[in-house]
């Protein structure tokens, strides 16, 4: 009996990990952007937190002499009404969250265009319950920005690091 549990299990494992499943916000990142210098100073103090844990959670080490820097360039926030009541008063929002980040190297030479993630979310909205209404709108900008540094995460994961060059601005080109 211990044996056939013990196959089950190890059929279940290997199953999942066959499939690509893993954990949320777990990323293989590549051994040489383990040791990071990061520049969060454009993201709010949130997204700061997350991204700080997702990293460190990550086995990432954050140090200002890294050969190469994560810049978050910006952080926005948006909101747009997606339908109207029969009185005119919005019914439903589209909660929009976007980090914009590039990376560099050593000598702060781009090596990456400015990168853009995004996460969107529908909120009902009923204006008789505004005050609830406010709170889950901070919970859904809190889920949002989750999701955009696991985004995150996942395109560093995909960083062809010995692809990378750096980028001649225009200038730079012409001398």
């Amino acid at each position: 009996m211990k044996i056939q549990s013990a196959f089950i299990a190890f059929l279940i494992v290997t199953l999942l990990s066959a499939c690509g499943w893993h954990l949320r916000g777990q990323a293989n990142i590549p051994p040489a952007l383990r040791i990071l210098n990061v520049d969060i100073a454009n993201a709010d103090f949130t997204t700061q937190k997350l991204l700080k844990n997702a990293l460190k959670n990550n086995n990432v080490t954050i140090a200002s002499d890294a050969s190469y820097k994560l810049l978050i360039v910006k952080e926005e926030s948006k909101k747009r009404t997606l339908s109207v009541t029969s009185s005119a008063k919005a019914s439903e929002y589209e909660l929009l969250q976007v980090l914009t980040f590039k990376l560099l190297n050593d000598e702060g030479q781009a090596l990456t265009e400015n990168l853009e993630i995004k996460s969107y979310r529908t909120q009902q909205y009923d204006a008789d319950a505004s005050a609830g209404k406010a709170q889950e709108e901070v919970q859904i900008r809190r889920e949002l920005k989750r999701d955009n540094v696991n985004k995150l995460l996942l395109k560093l994961q995909a960083t062809k690091v010995d692809q990378l060059k750096p980028i001649l601005s225009p200038e730079q080109g012409n001398q």
